[in-house]
């Protein structure tokens, strides 16, 4: 709950709470002001699409979207957990807080001339938040799937032709990955060392990638994978702050792609 009963101090839970949720609603709208050109137009709507081919980014935002409510969720949530929340509560404010301030985003972008309010990327900042929360609460979920982002800097980046890393999707790759260890219940080290990866991504979509790719193109993949997190903890003893649950590291995967264009 957010009562709570430190008088003594004065940084309080519900302080903290109240801080976070509207020094981070500041945030956004000075940055929306700034770099999204929130409030340049009146408040309309933008059919974007999902994942077809003509849509923007071939729904790489998408996935996008939800990846980035998920982890912003489960960062928060551990905020709220450091803040003596029970576990439960931690997960749901967490959540709400992740959803609240993505949504905050959605609605300046409805006042923007070059976006507008998206449905579609409501419904994806739904999903990843819900999945946190269903994930936070079932250790059994979090030990069998993980929502991952890999990112291998495209040229564009490298060069210094795109400064935003949150939209280099000619660079990124979205996947699950359900870890055998978890699936099947057992302590076997093979198994728990292995996973199975179910991926997306797009390339060629975002501007300036006319020179590096001929067109759009849009691909799946499932691959067999060694699950880092694991591997760190039983070499090491150490779980990296369980990031590489989080992050797919590349390299460490044998991919077998479909192409859908």
């Amino acid at each position: 709950m957010l009562d709570d009963d430190e008088s003594d101090t004065f940084w309080t839970r519900r302080r903290k709470v109240l801080a976070l949720n509207v020094g981070g609603a500041a945030a956004i709208l000075g940055l929306g002001s700034i770099a999204w050109e929130h409030g340049s137009s009146s408040f309309a709507f933008e059919n974007e699409g999902w994942f077809e081919h003509d849509t923007k980014y071939g729904g790489a935002d998408k996935l996008g979207h939800a990846w980035a409510n998920y982890a912003l969720a489960v960062l928060y949530s551990r905020l709220y957990a450091d803040w003596d929340f029970e576990p439960h509560e931690a997960a749901l404010y967490g959540s709400l807080s992740s959803w609240a301030h993505t949504t905050l985003v959605e609605i300046g972008d409805g006042f923007s001339k070059d976006h507008g309010f998206s449905w579609e990327d409501l419904l994806f900042n739904t999903l990843g938040a819900a999945f946190a929360y269903a994930r936070l609460l079932n250790p059994s979920l979090a030990e069998s799937v993980d929502f991952r982002l890999e990112w291998i800097p495209s040229r564009q980046f490298r060069r210094g032709d795109r400064a935003d890393p949150f939209t280099d999707y000619s660079g990124q790759k979205y996947l699950l990955a359900f870890k055998l260890g978890g699936l099947l219940q057992t302590d076997d080290p093979v198994m728990r060392a292995l996973e199975v990866h179910l991926g997306y991504y797009t390339r060629g979509y975002v501007s300036g990638d006319e020179g590096t790719f001929d067109r759009e193109k849009r691909h799946g993949y499932i691959g067999l994978g060694l699950n880092v997190t694991y591997l760190l903890d039983r070499l090491t003893g150490r779980r990296a702050w369980n990031l590489f649950d989080y992050v797919q590291m590349p390299y460490t995967y044998l991919p077998a792609r479909h192409s859908f264009d």
